[in-house]
């Protein structure tokens, strides 16, 4: 680089580092990016946890046995429990406080989970041995629209109870880029996940997601636009569509192209400037 100045070095420094983090922006998003909310992550995440202190079906270790744990307690209690136990044991939550006395005063840890990380938990500990929920039996009859779905799914047409769009927060394999929300977790291959079309449409009839209750509590979706969601979502799932993480990486690639395109363009309008021009005013 020895015919290169010092102040075009500067230049193309800058260009590498701003491109450098162009990157790192990517790699961090995809892997940040939750792809999913079901009970497989929530299995890893109870064994990475939970299982030095508790079981499911296996007995008291250090903790309780958490078999059932979904039916014994309120869900809206359950997260917070996994999000702030040193919190409720410090504000004398009641059942915390006998937890606590009845488990030889052991404080449960807190582990500082995120809420999808929290939601993948309670997901897996609500249905690792009983069924997936079946279709309330009003649905009998109705037939779900994979046209309307998307549209409810995407907001164009409006929940009847007013319940937020599932674009706020979820993404689907079968939208256009850039996609939905990054909040929730990627809705692609839900259908399978809740065992076809009639789990999931229980799964809609009765939002038992903490972080969903407090939203759809008082709007809750008719049978028909849960049956039009889970047409949409079975559709998103065959048509196999490229999932949110590559959607997302190729938008940043597209990015760190034209940024590069800016930087070397400008780099050639500085080096095509008078020699004079180009020279600081401390050399001048």
């Amino acid at each position: 680089m020895g015919n290169v100045s010092r102040h075009s070095r500067k230049w193309i420094l800058i260009a590498a580092l701003m491109s450098g983090l162009v990157l790192l922006q990517t790699v961090w998003l995809v892997q940040a990016a939750p792809d999913r909310q079901s009970p497989e992550e929530g299995r890893a995440l109870f064994e990475q946890y939970c299982a030095g202190c508790h079981t499911i079906g296996g007995g008291d270790l250090a903790g309780p046995d958490l078999q059932g744990v979904a039916s014994r307690r309120d869900p809206e209690w359950l997260e917070h429990w996994l999000a702030e136990p040193d919190v409720m044991l410090a504000e004398g939550d009641p059942i915390a406080v006998e937890l606590l006395a009845q488990y030889n005063n052991i404080p449960m840890p807190n582990q500082h989970l995120t809420l999808s990380e929290i939601d993948a938990l309670l997901a897996y500990l609500g249905v690792a041995h009983p069924s997936l929920p079946a279709a309330p039996s009003d649905q009998a009859g109705v037939v779900g629209s994979a046209e309307r779905g998307k549209a409810l799914f995407t907001g164009s047409q409006t929940l009847s109870g007013g319940g937020p769009a599932c674009i706020a927060c979820h993404d689907s394999g079968a939208l256009d880029v850039p996609g939905g929300g990054l909040f929730g977790p990627d809705l692609t291959q839900v259908v399978q996940r809740y065992g076809g079309e009639a789990g999931l449409r229980g799964a809609l009839g009765t939002i038992a997601f903490p972080s969903m209750v407090p939203v759809y509590r008082d709007r809750p979706l008719t049978p028909q636009e849960q049956a039009d969601l889970a047409a949409f979502m079975g559709q998103s799932a065959s048509e196999a569509a490229p999932s949110r993480g590559l959607r997302y990486v190729a938008l940043y690639i597209l990015a760190f192209g034209m940024m590069d395109v800016f930087l070397v363009l400008l780099f050639v309008w500085h080096r095509r400037l008078p020699h004079h021009a180009r020279q600081p005013l401390s050399q001048r």
